[in-house]
């Protein structure tokens, strides 16, 4: 898949997770659509996202809205994204406070954007999803 112009703020979720990188959005026939999307295209583990719950259900597009971010929940999902895929869902949520959701995607495409072809990188496996380059040593 190649890299649109934009990322579809539809696909940033509550959480900070760029979803539009998440390898079953990359990989499948009918990409998920993140927490905002149809839960049928949803992987199970989406489906059932406490985070992604709590968030929807006080009425928040972010988790940063809380006045308990970041809460055990989300500090839990932080620290197994940082150990396994090095990203940092907290950051991520104060980025998105301080540059706005737009300007967080924009920096989010050049970070994801495979510089030799203009695919996909995955986060979750370092992995451009148009060439197959795998960047994880890169």
């Amino acid at each position: 898949m190649k890299m649109p112009d934009e990322i579809p703020p539809i696909l940033l979720a509550p959480c900070g997770m760029n979803c539009f990188v998440c390898y079953k959005h990359l990989k499948n026939t009918k990409p998920c659509l993140g927490c905002w999307g149809e839960e049928a295209t949803k992987p199970e583990h989406c489906r059932k996202c406490k985070i992604k719950d709590c968030a929807i259900g006080q009425g928040f597009s972010f988790c940063l809205e809380c006045p308990s971010f970041p809460c055990a929940i989300i500090k839990r999902l932080d620290k197994s994204y940082r150990q396994r895929y090095q990203a940092n869902l907290i950051d991520n949520a104060f980025r998105v406070k301080t540059l706005g959701a737009e300007q967080f995607l924009v920096e989010e495409r050049t970070k994801w954007t495979c510089a030799d072809c203009g695919g996909v990188i995955s986060l979750h496996d370092r992995v451009c999803s148009e060439c197959g380059r795998d960047l994880k040593s890169a």
